[in-house]
């Protein structure tokens, strides 16, 4: 069964059950999960279900805009890049530049 005839089957399922909104999930998960799932939920106060939504669609939409970041987007996002001001030809003169600059921190040495 592909993966659009199988929703086609859930949803039509929960539409004979009267509850089209919904759908019911029975999931067998390793004793770790379970515990990182009661830790969320001890620490969220969230029902099981609203948990499980959240985790899928956050899945979901790693998937669906799946393409992984290159590290240029990766440091943009975190605020590296542009943190600072240099002189717009410091590729130019980036000899002179630290030579002032060491000059004077450290003065004649």
């Amino acid at each position: 069964m592909t993966w659009k005839k199988n929703t086609d089957f859930i949803h039509k399922v929960a539409i004979a059950l009267g509850k089209p909104q919904m759908s019911q999930i029975n999931a067998q998960i390793d004793l770790e999960t379970t515990d990182k799932l009661a830790y969320i939920q001890q620490l969220t106060n969230q029902a099981l279900s609203d948990i499980l939504r959240a985790a899928i669609d956050d899945y979901y939409q790693k998937l669906k805009h799946g393409k992984k970041k290159t590290p240029f987007e990766v440091l943009e996002e975190s605020g590296f890049i542009g943190c600072c001001s240099v002189e717009s030809d410091l590729s130019i003169n980036y000899k002179e530049v630290l030579a002032t600059e060491l000059e004077t921190k450290y003065g004649n040495r």
